[in-house]
């Protein structure tokens, strides 16, 4: 499936006309802005992409995240669980659609009987992921766009629903191998600008901004590793002036299975895409 630059460019003007008018109007702003102490976590990730047909696939994922505490950083306490399942659709080797849902478990870290231990947070994904394949490395281009529904830790409170605007910029660039491909180490440069929009985002749009550089190896076609230290920083989901900071370790495991019967299945796999 290939699209012309005016068809991206709609696509483009879309995403980011959906954004602006979903906005309200509100003229408080603080006289200062304000950057909070720097956080230190821990994500361990795996991601599963399983071949059902020549071109859908099951994609699911699985974050396990920590926090730091009183004594100890990167991996204090237990911060999330997170679940994120879809039907992907790729039909070749420069694009692919995801469709699905998410449920995040949140562990909350305020104590006494006004507040919650624990609260969900579902939301529905899709997204939007542009390939090029070189010879030696590969670039790549998401969009993803969540519809989630979201809550404080008090009890009572209400879920109030909002929305996620996401575009990532990455690559893969082989280290140690003329290409990707198994017993290759790679380097992973990772950018990504989250923005959010709904009731109650008013001066505060741009909720993450990660950089996170890895390094990469793949292990076989079916499996492999990354390691990055991720930094972030962002507005506050309650102040616009008000700032925060994250140092992320993570670390992933990327599972590529084909699940068709033995005689439908072909030598080729698309991992590497």
């Amino acid at each position: 499936m290939k699209l012309n630059g005016s068809i991206k460019f709609s696509l483009f003007f879309v995403f980011i006309a959906s954004f602006v008018f979903s906005q309200e109007d509100n003229t408080n702003f603080p006289d200062q802005s304000i950057l909070n102490e720097p956080e230190t976590l821990t994500w361990i990730n795996s991601y599963g992409t399983f071949r059902l047909s020549e071109k859908w696939f099951w994609h699911g994922e699985l974050h396990y995240r920590m926090r730091e505490n009183g004594s100890r950083n990167f991996i204090g306490d237990v911060a999330q669980v997170y679940n994120r399942h879809g039907i992907q659709y790729i039909p070749n080797k420069s694009f692919k659609f995801t469709l699905g849902g998410v449920l995040r478990v949140d562990f909350g870290d305020q104590s006494g009987d006004a507040f919650e231990e624990i609260r969900l947070e579902p939301r529905i994904w899709h997204e939007y992921q542009w390939i090029m394949p070189y010879e030696r490395f590969r670039i790549y281009h998401r969009i993803r766009i969540e519809h989630r529904w979201k809550k404080s830790f008090q009890k009572g409170s209400e879920y109030v629903f909002g929305n996620r605007w996401r575009y990532k910029f990455m690559m893969k660039i082989p280290l140690n191998k003329p290409k990707l491909q198994p017993g290759a180490f790679y380097f992973n440069p990772d950018v990504e600008l989250i923005m959010q929009s709904g009731k109650g985002i008013v001066d505060n749009p741009i909720e993450d901004l990660r950089l996170y550089p890895g390094i990469g190896y793949i292990a076989s076609p079916r499996v492999s590793y990354s390691a990055n230290m991720m930094y972030t920083t962002g507005q506050s989901g309650i102040d616009g002036g008000v700032y925060r900071e994250r140092w992320i370790f993570k670390f992933n495991v990327y599972i590529n299975l084909d699940l068709r019967k033995f005689d439908d299945k072909i030598p080729e796999t698309r991992f590497y895409d």
